[in-house]
């Protein structure tokens, strides 16, 4: 019994660095921001904030450019999770089979991941660059210069070219969760399906899709969380511009904080954490209808 209590004590005394840490820099600054939502505290009012109920969530949606970043999040948070993982599980699946150097271009392939978000970014808009960038250059060097375009300061394309940097950058942790959930799959299920005739199409079908349905889930809620909480993309290459037209919630909520209207964007931060939770519940709830067990 005694053995028991010091052990109890001692678990105790190793999870309560953790807890505090925890409890500093998640829990105190999440209920501050609960409390903050209903303030009209701001830079202007730092010191005697007041209670004005629902009047932030009020001025959110009175805001177009509050409506317009939300609009450019939900495009770019689809956007990105199709290709995503329609490329990722595609890449996956020509990975799990018997390739060449299979190691190495899981290597290439998963490397930009672990860069910032804004490293990338300031890559990227030099090679975005319209006079000397090397996407423009290489364009016009193999006769298709009629496709050179000003990719970040056009309205028509700068959402398309930060899609593309964060497809790139963010694919690779895609294929490998793709990668583990194929390679959990029993060979043995193949092996049969074979011997009763099914072809590819039928296995995959049958065996690859279901099974792989687990994987499939958390890439979908990654991505989705990934994609709406979007920020060091957009800030690194445009900063919401040009004219608010890669406006998205993350810059958005930057923005006001900036701004010194911290009662504000903590309002816009409770609503997203909000969406974004019942987002993801959601999402679970519907993939978890469709796991199936082996």
């Amino acid at each position: 019994m005694r053995s028991k209590g010091i052990s109890g004590q001692y678990s105790v005394l190793f999870v309560l660095p953790a807890f505090c840490l925890f409890s500093l820099f998640f829990i105190l600054p999440n209920l501050s921001g609960l409390v903050m939502a209903f303030t009209n505290w701001s830079s202007y009012f730092p010191l005697h904030p007041k209670f004005n109920g629902w009047r932030n969530f009020q001025d959110l949606f009175e805001s177009p450019v509050f409506a317009i970043s939300v609009r450019n999040t939900l495009i770019f948070t689809a956007a990105t999770t199709i290709v995503k993982i329609v490329v990722g599980f595609g890449l996956a699946l020509i990975l799990n089979n018997g390739v060449k150097y299979k190691n190495t271009y899981r290597t290439i392939i998963f490397s930009p991941f672990v860069f910032n978000p804004l490293v990338i970014a300031y890559v990227f808009s030099a090679l975005y660059q319209p006079t000397f960038g090397p996407i423009n250059t290489l364009l016009r060097h193999v006769g298709l210069g009629f496709l050179a375009q000003n990719w970040l300061t056009d309205t028509k394309y700068a959402m398309t070219a930060i899609c593309v940097m964060d497809i790139w950058m963010s694919i690779g942790a895609i294929v490998v969760i793709f990668l583990t959930g194929l390679q959990s799959v029993p060979k043995e299920y193949y092996e049969a399906a074979t011997v009763d005739g099914a072809g590819g199409i039928s296995k995959f079908r049958h065996i690859t899709f279901p099974l792989t349905i687990y994987s499939l889930c958390i890439n979908t809620i990654l991505c989705l969380i990934g994609g709406a909480k979007v920020f060091g993309q957009v800030y690194g290459l445009t900063n919401g511009g040009p004219a608010d037209a890669t406006q998205v919630y993350g810059t958005f909520i930057f923005k006001s904080f900036s701004s010194g209207l911290f009662g504000y964007s903590a309002a816009a931060g409770l609503l997203f954490t909000i969406v974004i939770s019942l987002v993801s519940f959601i999402t679970l709830g519907l993939f978890r209808r469709l796991e199936v067990d082996y």
